[in-house]
């Protein structure tokens, strides 16, 4: 082995190099696709564990939580325009007419109070 090392220095060596010789010989090749990430041939999953049931039913529950409760919000946002539009258009119609708008008390009994409708909105900016 001494005697191959001493062949591939003397013949790899160039004059003006300070690199190791012995480095500057092994051919670089570069690792393809195939030997870096070999993919997955069979994944064998226990149902029958408990600590994989429980992580199925956090994904499943995280899922429907994390999916649903905007869903939810969302629609009854939706519902609550619809809701608010008429009552506007009847306002309008009652101020037409008497010349006075709902009270408080009459708005409220057609439509719950929302918790964004207590707020005073100010620009801080």
């Amino acid at each position: 082995m001494a005697m191959n090392l001493g062949k591939l220095r003397a013949s790899a060596r160039p004059a003006f190099s300070g690199a190791s010789p012995v480095l500057r010989a092994r051919p670089v090749v570069a690792p393809t696709r195939r030997a870096i990430c070999q993919p997955v041939k069979a994944l064998e999953i226990d149902w029958s564990d408990p600590d994989t049931l429980v992580g199925l039913a956090g994904v499943v529950l995280g899922l429907g939580c994390g999916l649903g409760a905007p869903w939810f919000y969302i629609k009854q946002m939706e519902k609550d325009e619809i809701k608010l539009e008429e009552l506007r258009s009847m306002n309008r119609a009652n101020f037409e007419e008497t010349g006075e708008y709902m009270t408080d008390e009459e708005i409220a009994k057609i439509r719950k109070p929302k918790w964004t409708d207590r707020r005073e909105w100010q620009d801080d900016d």
